[in-house]
């Protein structure tokens, strides 16, 4: 406090002191009225003292009402600030205010971001006693169901019966569901997925909808960027030296030739060739994958299919020293192209023999097998394997990391499983990689 509140207060309190002696003496003296007079002195001296420091603190504790409220209009004057704890409780409030301006300037962005999101998104709040409300949701949520923008979590609810199952559970769960919600008379899909945050106070629940389109229309864009990254790269690493070799040869022309200079141009133009060759190959790949024909689906015998294709490599295998581990079921009917499925069963076995260049000791499993409808082919190898840095490119077209490789084996494989309206995932851990195929056998 100032030098001048704690001389006021020591006047204050030494004057009630004086006071009392004063009472003391005169009842002690037989001055009974002059001592009942100074009581009553006395105790206006203490309802003034009080009345002071209560005064002293009024604005610090209006100062904490406001912040204990988000009020923050509360001003302490300059005057009453040259009191140290005046300053500080301004201070206070400045610091306050300021936060409240800047959480309230993220909530608005954050909002903002929340609304510009293409997907559904709801987030749920639930304090300790159980009780929900609704944190914040957006425009593509509500327009998804057609309702208007409910925060009432009792509200909110009634309009979005198909998620409650999933929503309103003990405790929440982190879930990924595909649902059907049928709006205006017509059905659409959605994949809906949940996310969960604790904190000291609340628990909160993220809940994001996007259509099943949404989701193939992302992964079709993602497919074709890399698609064009990886042709723009291969197609300007051949044409530049090209343009290179081009300028060259057309300098040297500029003089009278001589049989050096012949020689160089004959180079250059075996270069140019040869370049213009991979770039033709690079083109007749591109045309193989694109105009894959439909699948001549006939009934065939899977397992004897897989086997004769495994013979193709059975003088490879000796040579490498390969060991083949062919587990299978007998007499495995499937409805395909014999021809496509060979060449699927190629390109992995291909792909494993490159594997296992560096092997000490290289190891092929092959499991032919079918159960509920569904027949699977599993190939793995124990060979180098697939590093995380290039799996998500695994089945781009034109990705490879063989320095001979046309980067489209996988592609095509992928291409013909999914043909067969089939599915192929890997996955590369503990020194084994393995390829999983599965067909739908009708």
């Amino acid at each position: 406090m100032s030098k001048k509140i704690y001389i006021q207060l020591s006047i204050r309190i030494v004057l009630i002191a004086l006071n009392a002696i004063l009472i003391y003496y005169f009842f002690q003296n037989g001055y009974v009225i002059n001592g009942f007079g100074f009581t009553l002195l006395l105790i206006f001296q203490v309802f003034l003292c009080f009345e002071y420091i209560k005064k002293l603190f009024l604005d610090i504790e209006k100062t904490i009402d406001c912040l204990l409220n988000d009020d923050f209009s509360n001003k302490i004057s300059t005057e009453k600030q040259q009191n140290s704890l005046h300053a500080k409780a301004a201070k206070l409030q400045e610091k306050y205010r300021t936060q409240n301006q800047q959480h309230t300037s993220e909530q608005v962005i954050f909002t903002n971001i929340i609304e510009s999101l293409t997907i559904g998104v709801l987030i749920l709040r639930k304090g300790k006693k159980g009780h929900i409300e609704v944190f914040q949701l957006n425009k593509a949520f509500v327009d998804f169901f057609q309702i208007p923008k409910f925060y009432n979590w009792n509200l909110l609810k009634d309009k979005i019966t198909p998620l409650i199952k999933i929503i309103d559970v003990q405790p929440w769960k982190r879930v990924k569901h595909t649902i059907s919600l049928t709006v205006n008379e017509q059905v659409e899909s959605f994949f809906l997925k949940t996310s969960i945050t604790h904190t000291n106070e609340f628990d909160y629940l993220m809940v994001t909808m996007e259509t099943i389109q949404q989701l193939i229309d992302k992964k079709e864009k993602e497919s074709w960027y890399k698609l064009m990254t990886v042709m723009s790269h291969e197609i300007i690493n051949t044409i530049t030296p090209i343009s290179s070799l081009a300028e060259n040869l057309d300098s040297l022309l500029q003089d009278e030739p001589d049989e050096d200079t012949l020689e160089e141009l004959s180079q250059g133009l075996k270069i140019i060739k040869k370049r213009s060759s991979h770039l033709n190959n690079f083109v007749n790949t591109y045309r193989q994958l694109s105009e894959l024909p439909l699948p001549d689906k006939k009934e065939i015998n899977f397992t004897e299919t897989v086997q004769q294709t495994l013979n193709l490599f059975s003088q490879e295998f000796k040579e490498k020293g390969i060991q083949l581990h062919f587990q299978y079921e007998e007499n495995i009917q499937l409805l395909a192209d014999k021809q496509q499925l060979e060449q699927v069963v190629i390109n992995l076995i291909s792909n494993c023999l490159y594997a296992l260049n560096d092997a000490s000791s290289p190891e092929i499993t092959v499991h032919a097998s079918s159960d509920n409808n569904r027949v699977h082919l599993i190939v793995s190898d124990n060979g180098i394997g697939i590093s995380k840095k290039i799996k998500n490119n695994i089945f781009v077209p034109y990705f490879t990391t063989r320095k001979e490789g046309s980067g489209i084996g996988l592609t095509l494989t992928k291409s013909i499983v999914e043909a067969h309206d089939g599915t192929i995932f890997f996955k590369s851990e503990n020194g084994v990689t393995t390829f999983t195929l599965s067909f739908q056998n009708t």
